[in-house]
């Protein structure tokens, strides 16, 4: 069987090769019938789920999110939005009827009955609920903390988990107002849902109305990177460490999660092919995969004619993870041929976690 499929191996590089300088149509059909039949010989596929973080943060962030799931062969499977992000308020606020031509992603989504995930923020923009219900999570401004002040805060014993709670709630229920669903899944903006106790309250609530799929973002961190920060490097360990803990307590309520997970080493420029097989090579009989992401189309510098239309309700307009070029780099690495081939040849099945469940 080895020589068998170290045949088929030569044979698809001799074939890349004219693939190369043909560069016709035609030699590209064949090409992928080739990597398909080289990449499924003798093995059974791995389910790879990739995520886009931040659905309806905006309508050019959506805008690219929609051309990944929209590429041929897909280059995003799966979606999770935030409730309070511009889009979602608009959805909110209009008919339904009006909703698809409002936004693009609800469009697509809709059209293809497909169900998102909800990204759970505590830390970036205006709460959904009343202010007077949640002043423990929030700034003089009526703003979320932050990032890092959330953590803060937290660390302090200054948050109020009955307050995150109600917050909790209120997003849920706004995604059911736009979906008539209850969420496929379940992440934390900023990995806050596997912070000490938030998890407990996340746990909770979402085991209770029927939400099965919960992100335990677990992994590798390489000591350096081109592209990543030793602070970054830090944070996404400490994130790592913190779900690890989380995955406990998700567990005790019978969630569920993928068996592997990668994406806060493979963000930005960090995302190569190279990081890419160096992240996926590093796992043994692996089962399924979720791929975190963050592509779309960079926004602008807060205007005042800009602000209701993007981010979170920030009076400093979207933040400047999503003004980064980042974002266009991995939506054109997302819908390359380089990342399908990849996919194709080590047999990786892109998948929703409507089809895990």
């Amino acid at each position: 069987m080895n020589e068998r499929f170290n045949s088929a191996i030569s044979q698809f590089f001799c074939f890349h090769f004219w693939f190369l300088i043909l560069d016709s149509k035609k030699s590209q059909y064949i090409f992928h019938i080739i990597i398909m039949a080289v990449g499924s010989y003798g093995f059974g596929s791995t389910k790879i789920i990739v995520n886009a973080d931040d659905g309806f943060y905006s309508g050019i962030r959506d805008q690219g999110i929609v051309s990944c799931l929209s590429a041929v062969d897909r280059g995003v499977s799966d979606v999770s939005v935030l409730m309070n992000g511009a889009v979602a308020k608009g959805l909110l606020s209009s008919p339904y009827h009006e909703r698809p031509q409002m936004s693009l992603l609800f469009s697509h989504i809709t059209r293809h009955r497909q169900i998102p995930g909800l990204h759970f923020n505590l830390t970036e923009g205006k709460p959904l609920s009343k202010t007077k219900f949640v002043p423990s999570l929030l700034n003089d401004n009526g703003c979320f903390l932050g990032k890092h002040g959330f953590r803060r805060t937290l660390m302090f014993s200054g948050i109020n988990m009955n307050e995150v709670e109600v917050e909790l709630e209120s997003q849920i229920n706004a995604f059911r107002n736009v979906f008539g669903t209850i969420p496929s899944h379940f992440d934390g903006h900023q990995h806050v849902h596997v912070l000490p106790g938030i998890d407990v309250v996340v746990a909770s609530v979402i085991s209770r109305i029927g939400i099965k799929w919960i992100r335990v973002p677990m992994e590798y961190i390489p000591e350096t990177s081109c592209y990543i920060t030793e602070s970054e490097i830090n944070f996404y360990r400490e994130v790592s460490d913190q779900a690890m803990k989380a995955k406990e307590i998700f567990s005790s309520y019978s969630l569920k999660y993928t068996q592997n997970f990668i994406g806060m080493a493979l963000m930005g420029k960090n995302q190569t092919i190279e990081s890419l097989d160096q992240s996926l090579s590093s796992f043994n009989n692996c089962k399924n995969i979720e791929f975190m992401v963050h592509p779309g189309y960079r926004t602008k510098k807060h205007t005042n004619e800009s602000n209701n239309l993007e981010g979170c309700g920030d009076p400093d307009g979207p933040d400047l993870f999503s003004q980064s070029s980042d974002r266009e780099h991995e939506m054109f690495f997302l819908t390359s041929d380089e990342f399908k081939d990849y996919l194709m040849v080590h047999n990786y099945e892109l998948l929703t976690f409507s089809d895990l469940s």
